[in-house]
């Protein structure tokens, strides 16, 4: 398992033991704002009402995929005392739910709603697509000390950031006591590494946030890129088109060391966790401690059948023709190796 270099524990932030004054209460702004008119307040809080009905249809859609999920569970669970647990917390999803939609409601009518704004993120897995994100989101959500956004992608830092900073808070609880220490939470937003604006966002947004990135073989990542969109419907052409064509991103994607060295401009490397996706799909447990380590979390270990819940393990009914693969690797050599150098470990695709 390889991380950035220069990545050091003993520098890692101390969420774990100090309260993180920007995640417990309202920073006071650096400076004084001018006064806004009338109008302007109104147009704010218009975006801000549209952007808490936006999230809480979100909510809402997550709470009813929690809800399908547990009553699967309740029909199969044979021990009566299983089947309690889950239809507690199928009661507490319900009533969860039910607040959700009496604020949108609410917020929908025009009436005056006052949410509860969360906290900003510890944590972001900005990439890369195809990466594994999905499956080390699930995993590390899982731990005692993280709570989940309302979504996995929440991608505020690219088309929803006219949104507002508190619209992006609200996608994420605040922080509780558990344990003598304090909860953490972030978000996995897996297109953010090859966006080209996201870095400076979020680097004026979360100066302070902890970034983990997962980077897979190029050719097999554009590949499977390639696969969920003819999936979806979406990619008519066969593999050997689609990349042939400009306006295409498969293989741009792939190019990380751009990626990094752009990101590099806002954020040092002690801030971002660079871990080789195949290394993770491999030994999963072995990846999560060193994440567990890198975001200052307690060992822990999850059970089997958290490992095995979201891993997809992305076989295709039609293989890459031999002679395309090789032309790939010809293509990615000399970026492949240019990211050695900056990482100063060798992947060895």
């Amino acid at each position: 398992m390889t991380i950035c270099p220069e990545v050091s524990m003993q520098d890692s932030f101390a969420h774990g033991t100090t309260p993180n004054s920007d995640r417990l209460e309202d920073r006071a702004p650096l400076q004084e704002k001018p006064q806004q008119s009338t109008s302007e307040q109104n147009i704010q809080l218009e975006r801000e009402r549209q952007g808490f009905i936006l999230l809480q249809k979100r909510k809402i859609e997550s709470k009813k995929r929690e809800l399908s999920l547990m009553k699967e569970r309740m029909r199969a669970a044979a021990n009566p005392g299983l089947k309690r647990t889950f239809k507690t917390k199928r009661n507490m999803t319900q009533r969860e739910m039910s607040k959700l939609k009496r604020d949108l409601r609410a917020a929908e009518g025009g009436t005056q709603f006052e949410p509860d704004a969360g906290a900003l993120p510890d944590f972001v897995i900005i990439g890369a697509q195809k990466g594994g994100t999905s499956f080390l989101y699930h995993v590390l959500t899982q731990h005692p000390l993280v709570e989940p956004a309302v979504r996995k992608e929440v991608r505020y830092f690219e088309g929803l950031f006219d949104l507002g900073i508190e619209w992006y808070r609200w996608c994420f609880p605040q922080p509780k006591w558990k344990a003598g220490r304090w909860t953490i939470s972030g978000e996995a937003t897996p297109s953010y590494l090859f966006r080209p604006l996201v870095a400076k966002r979020m680097a004026e947004t979360v100066p302070q946030v902890r970034l983990i990135a997962l980077l897979r073989n190029p050719i097999d990542r554009a590949y499977s890129h390639y696969q969920m969109q003819v999936t979806r419907g979406t990619e008519p052409r066969t593999f050997e088109e689609a990349i042939e064509q400009q306006n295409s991103t498969y293989l741009p994607r792939g190019i990380y060391v751009d990626q990094l060295l752009r990101w590099s401009e806002y954020f040092g490397k002690e801030q971002m966790l660079v871990l080789k996706s195949e290394d993770f799909f491999e030994g999963p447990v072995e990846t999560l401690k060193i994440v567990l380590d890198y975001l200052d979390l307690p060992r822990w270990e999850p059970e089997v059948s958290q490992l095995q819940e979201r891993r997809h393990e992305g076989g295709y009914e039609q293989r890459m023709d031999p002679a395309t693969r090789r032309r790939l690797e010809a293509h990615f050599e000399p970026h492949n190796q240019r990211l050695y150098e900056y990482l100063g470990v060798d992947f060895g695709w």
